[in-house]
């Protein structure tokens, strides 16, 4: 199996190593992670201390390139349509670099991560073979080159899922508010580290739909609502005509629902995205960043999302409540 050679920049090796207790000689920037990043890098670009081998396709799959980082011991598929082998090449040490500096920012994860793999394909109904549990990520392609489409895909929706990904792993039960809050606030930390612009246009947007939001009842993002339609078969004549003629009616009931009558309230999902971001960003903003970071690890060690709230007033000092309402 061929190798080629990749290397990690030396400041965020040291950041990688001084989180083991290792050390690391004199830092010379983010630099080359940034180059090997960009939409124009070159099929194989380089990084130290992060191994790329290409891997051959099985009967009904693709080819990928594994990514692996001697700084965490993690490691990335990067699988590729034929067409688009240069094209896999040029990010696959651009994926595993950017991933290690999100471990470096998630403080409950410990040890080497297999990360969820991407996928590069010209398909846009491309479904994946059942593989041992293996999440893909499809980016699809319209050319060969990186558009913005899919730089913003590799660079901004990556870290936040693989955030999600860490989250998982504990088992810990998040209400949504919760866990895209926390995908957002350490996916942009990554993000902004290898195209500041990119990091600042999302936040931008993210901050534009939330104020487009009258509430954006981050606590009920989720969580089970009536349909209304199950109340709407259960309302008399009379209670109909009064609701039509009354908007302040409220229909007396009693009413019963049954397990079809429920449905998750994914509604305004842009701007309670931007809600979320806006309440861990808020919180960085009073307590610091390492503040906001022990309270997630203690939250994702305890695993009840009951547990959230308490840790915050203990922790940072404040009552999230009103913000979720």
């Amino acid at each position: 199996m061929p190798h080629l050679r990749f290397s990690l920049p030396r400041s965020l090796l040291s950041v990688l190593l001084a989180a083991t207790g290792a050390t690391a000689s004199a830092a010379t920037g983010i630099e080359a992670l940034q180059a090997a990043c960009k939409a124009d890098s070159a099929p194989s670009a380089s990084l130290d201390q992060v191994q790329v081998s290409k891997v051959a396709a099985t009967p009904g799959d693709l080819p990928y390139y594994d990514a692996r980082s001697a700084a965490t011991g993690s490691s990335v598929r990067l699988y590729y349509a034929l067409e688009l082998d240069a094209t896999a090449s040029s990010k696959a040490a651009c994926l595993i670099g950017m991933l290690d500096l999100l471990a470096a920012r998630l403080p409950h994860m410990r040890g080497a991560v297999v990360w969820s793999a991407i996928v590069l394909t010209r398909d846009g109904n491309y479904i994946p073979p059942k593989r041992d549990g293996e999440l893909r990520w499809p980016s699809v392609f319209v050319g060969t080159a990186w558009a913005p489409d899919n730089m913003r895909f590799l660079l901004n929706v990556m870290p936040h899922e693989e955030a999600h990904l860490s989250q998982a792993m504990g088992g810990a039960s998040l209400p949504r508010w919760f866990a895209e809050g926390h995908a957002e606030w350490v996916g942009l930390q990554v993000t902004e580290q290898i195209d500041p612009a990119l990091a600042a246009a999302t936040r931008a947007g993210r901050a534009e739909a939330a104020r487009r939001l009258d509430s954006a009842l981050l606590g009920a993002w989720g969580g089970l609502r009536v349909k209304s339609e199950a109340i709407e078969r259960q309302l008399s004549a009379a209670d109909r005509a009064r609701r039509d003629s009354d908007p302040n009616f409220v229909p007396p009931g009693p009413f019963s629902f049954g397990p079809g009558d429920f449905a998750e309230d994914n509604t305004d999902e842009a701007g309670r995205y931007g809600a979320a971001l806006a309440l861990f960003t808020g919180l960085e903003q009073r307590h610091g960043r390492a503040a906001v970071a022990a309270w997630v690890r203690a939250v994702l060690e305890e695993k009840e999302a009951a547990r959230i709230l308490p840790l915050a007033a203990r922790m940072l000092g404040e009552d999230l409540a009103p913000m979720l309402r």
